[in-house]
């Protein structure tokens, strides 16, 4: 019991404020302990560590203006791949370098791992995300058709083309449009599919097509850019969802999107990411899911 004693008597000597500052240098302790914890799960990801250190990430887009768009130098541009550009510069990645491929074979080329991410205006849709991951989206927008001025066949929804089997539309393989048509009654022989969007414009100019599928914002481009006073869009396409597309990822390359959404969400808070839009859109508007493209904010 002496030393019982004898603890007491120095406890007692030194005072509660030590007891306290004890108290306080465990917690301190413990804290540093959890800091650092935080830390080692906040590492970089091996795919972010892959891009800085070979200086490029290489993206799969589909040539689409003025979602993406391949200069004759190589260079891609466009809303998407812009947007996924100064993210990956956020992220230490100085460039990127674009893959054309169609959409409906992004998917495989993400699994495959031919590419790091897809940036093209892919939607995002339940079947997809089954396959690959998403950011948060990015590009919204209306969907729209291109018709012989006058709407001579009166092409107001994807019902209306089903209920002419007569009718033709050219649109791309595996893109939205034709699961759209398909859902809605448009039968597989009625519809034809383009190389590339300005062909399927020149299908729709020759005659031998009755309309013309795409997104708002690629078909209202195309129209503008042909400039043929004989064709006219039709816009929004009613009873189809605005459509949302984000970047997308190998479904093993979670840490890697965790990353780009942060950087994103840093992009849309700083302004950069609405005046990016603003170069291809007149109605840019950062509202968390992204931007309509196609003529309404959402």
């Amino acid at each position: 019991f002496q030393a019982e004693d004898g603890i007491r008597d120095l406890v007692r000597s030194r005072g509660l404020g030590d007891v306290y500052k004890r108290q306080l240098a465990l917690f301190l302790i413990s804290f540093a302990i959890l800091l650092g914890s935080a830390k080692t799960s906040f590492a970089e990801s091996d795919t972010l560590k892959r891009l800085k250190k070979q200086g490029y990430a290489t993206v799969a887009v589909a040539n689409e203006p003025p979602y993406s768009d391949i200069k004759t130098d190589g260079y891609v541009t466009g809303a998407a791949p812009d947007v996924a550009r100064a993210v990956l510069n956020m992220l230490g990645v100085p460039d990127l370098k674009a893959e054309v491929i169609m959409y409906g074979a992004m998917i495989p080329a993400l699994q495959a791992r031919r590419v790091d991410m897809a940036t093209s205006g892919l939607y995002i849709k339940p079947d997809r995300c089954e396959s690959i991951i998403y950011s948060e989206p990015d590009l919204c927008g209306a969907e729209a058709f291109a018709v012989p001025v006058g709407n001579p066949n009166n092409l107001l929804t994807y019902e209306d083309i089903a209920a002419q089997p007569d009718l033709k539309m050219v649109t791309c393989a595996g893109c939205a449009e034709e699961k759209y048509a398909l859902e809605r009654g448009v039968s597989a022989d009625q519809i034809v599919y383009f190389d590339t969007p300005p062909s399927g414009i020149k299908m729709l100019q020759q005659g031998r097509v009755d309309v013309f599928a795409l997104s708002g914002l690629g078909t209202q481009d195309l129209l503008n850019k042909t400039n043929d006073p004989n064709l006219e869009l039709v816009m929004p396409i009613t009873g189809v969802p605005i459509g949302c597309a984000g970047a997308a990822f190998n479904m093993d390359d979670k840490e890697f999107r965790a990353e780009y959404n942060m950087a994103l969400a840093k992009l849309k808070a700083t302004g950069e990411f609405a005046a990016i839009c603003l170069l291809y859109t007149s109605d840019a508007a950062d509202e968390g899911l992204g931007v309509d493209l196609g003529g309404r904010r959402i």
